[in-house]
């Protein structure tokens, strides 16, 4: 039974990985080197440490990870100045939802809190969340577990008892170590068969989450 639902939040909560992707092209063009699709889904959903060891493993010391970072930062939002920050279709509607039924839900996201935190304000959804654990608040980040058994341990709920939103396989794989159960939203990285051993549920988008979760709990 569902007692929890823990979300990521760039590319399941808002529509910001192609912002970052784009960012980080932008990077690479004025930086001179460059990042494949491969490199960007092994970076999605990972910390600043993991990437800047990536980073390390990849380029040596002829790309600066921090140099990179900063641009594609300011990228992101110079965006989201202009243009707003845009959240993914259901967000609010799955989130109300889960506060009537009287599920929590939790956030944890690779993202710092200073950053989430605006994010959620921008987006006025801070009073659906009931709790959150953020990028700079783990040690080891996704695909290792520990953010998504902080999270339950903060709700007070069994991780077995949690379905896992993600977009990224570094976030799938995290959930199932964990023990939750995982639902891959697809964002970026698409869904694939090689997904299945880590991926229990695939929903189209995060509407499509509210009869998975009756479905599991019985009600439907």
């Amino acid at each position: 039974m569902i007692k929890a639902v823990l979300f990521d939040m760039d590319g399941i909560m808002f529509d910001t990985e192609k912002i970052m992707s784009d960012g980080w092209q932008e990077a690479a063009r004025q930086l001179g080197f460059v990042l494949t699709d491969q490199q960007m889904n092994q970076m999605r959903g990972s910390s600043k440490a993991r990437n800047t060891a990536l980073f390390k493993e990849w380029y040596g010391e002829k790309v600066d990870y921090e140099e990179g970072r900063r641009i594609r930062s300011k990228y992101q939002e110079d965006y989201i100045a202009a243009h707003s920050l845009p959240e993914k279709p259901g967000l609010h509607e799955l989130l109300q939802w889960l506060k009537e039924q009287g599920i929590p839900a939790a956030v944890a996201t690779s993202t710092s809190r200073e950053d989430a935190q605006r994010y959620w304000k921008l987006a006025g959804i801070s009073s659906l969340l009931s709790a959150s654990i953020c990028g700079d608040e783990v040690v080891h980040s996704k695909p290792d577990p520990e953010i998504f058994l902080k999270a339950a341990a903060k709700l007070g709920v069994p991780i077995e008892n949690c379905l896992v939103l993600e977009d990224s396989i570094n976030g799938l794989r995290a959930a199932k170590s964990a023990g939750a159960l995982s639902c891959m939203v697809p964002d970026l990285t698409p869904y694939t068969p090689e997904l299945a051993p880590v991926c229990d549920h695939v929903c189209k988008n995060l509407l499509e989450c509210i009869p998975l979760i009756q479905r599991i709990n019985g009600h439907l």
